[in-house]
């Protein structure tokens, strides 16, 4: 008798991984659903539900020193390469590392053919940017200033576009490889200040070359 009930307690105990299996399925499941609906939610939200799936699975809440310490890094280069010419910001968010050119740099109004003026900070930018792996986005941004009716571009969205394209061939000139690149052109529907003051308007006149992670 004994024999047979140690037989049925063994038995039982070859069971239980099932139970420890059933709740990682649930938990990787639960995770590619998160994963999902990151597609389609907009930064503030992604940087909302990192904060919260931290607290959840009791991950780290501060990032790990070696990449606070590179993307220090990374800001303090481009800041001090072009740190003379006026109107450059550099930042950095969960996409990557941020140069914002403005449009009076780079452009006359309503042209998108390169100025003289913008060929030095262009040259510096790809320099550094033969020195750094990864993906680069170019994104050209206008004001909501309607265009002349003799303008050459039908819209601001083709004019941000075609911005866009200019300072992607520039750095193709100068060395970079095409593949790395993807412009866009989004026109007056991204501004980043009021549209209602000069000062703003300015601000929204601008290219963004975006160092992606």
């Amino acid at each position: 008798m004994r024999l047979k009930k140690n037989y049925h307690k063994e038995e039982d105990n070859t069971h239980r991984w099932l139970i420890s299996y059933s709740d990682f399925l649930t938990l990787l499941f639960t995770f590619f659903v998160a994963l999902f609906s990151l597609s389609t939610m907009d930064l503030w939200k992604a940087e909302k539900f990192t904060g919260s799936l931290r607290k959840a699975f009791k991950v780290i809440d501060e990032p790990i020193p070696f990449e606070e310490d590179r993307n220090r890094a990374v800001i303090e280069d481009l800041k001090k390469l072009l740190h003379d010419i006026s109107g450059i910001e550099i930042k950095s968010d969960i996409r990557g590392f941020i140069i914002t050119l403005p449009s009076s740099l780079l452009f006359d109004s309503g042209s998108a053919q390169l100025k003289q003026e913008s060929v030095e900070a262009l040259r510096r930018i790809s320099e550094y940017l033969r020195e750094v792996p990864g993906k680069i986005l170019i994104e050209g941004h206008t004001d909501n200033v309607p265009l002349l009716s003799t303008a050459i571009y039908k819209s601001n969205w083709e004019l941000s576009a075609a911005r866009a394209a200019s300072v992607l061939h520039f750095l193709i000139q100068n060395g970079l490889s095409p593949d790395r690149f993807t412009i866009a052109g989004y026109g007056e529907y991204r501004p980043i200040d009021s549209n209602d003051t000069p000062e703003g308007r300015s601000k929204n006149r601008r290219v963004e070359l975006i160092i992606l992670r």
